[in-house]
């Protein structure tokens, strides 16, 4: 029983039920298109696709390995991951992409352990930045945007 209760084997669970439950939730959805391909799904479901496809070779991969198993380090660590999830995926639609996913870099990563505020604050503005930029001005697919501006 230990071999399945430890925090690696708990988070690879969470990552592929919730994987799950976003692809299955795609097939609720209605839309005018005819073609497949041009169904507004159709880029999510591939992405959701490979997502279920690394967690489960991570879940099989944590639970064949050997090693000494730990409990749970922090369940307040968790919780604050959880919490913060949870808040970022209601906020993200009226508040846009950017903002929310600079704070929820800037709970989440000293959560994670990692300490300097350096790479922290550079984490927290690179990657999101990254993405609007690569998904909003040069795909055009754009991320929902701030309410302060049409740019983030």
């Amino acid at each position: 029983m230990q071999r399945f209760a430890n925090e690696r084997v708990i988070v690879q669970m969470v990552l592929l039920i919730v994987a799950v439950a976003l692809y299955a939730s795609t097939f609720q959805q209605s839309f005018s298109a005819s073609d497949v391909a041009q169904s507004p799904m159709f880029f999510p479901r591939i992405i959701l696709t490979l997502w279920i496809g690394l967690a489960i070779i991570a879940l099989i991969q944590t639970l064949r390995v050997q090693q000494t198993q730990t409990p749970i380090a922090s369940w307040a660590r968790i919780g604050v991951v959880i919490v913060a999830a949870l808040i970022y995926t209601n906020v993200i639609g009226a508040e846009g992409f950017f903002l929310p996913s600079v704070i929820f870099a800037l709970i989440c990563l000293p959560a994670f352990g990692i300490r300097n505020p350096f790479m922290i604050v550079l984490f927290a503005v690179l990657v999101p930045g990254a993405l609007v930029f690569l998904f909003n001005h040069t795909l055009g697919m754009p991320l929902p945007t701030s309410r302060f501006t049409y740019l983030f």
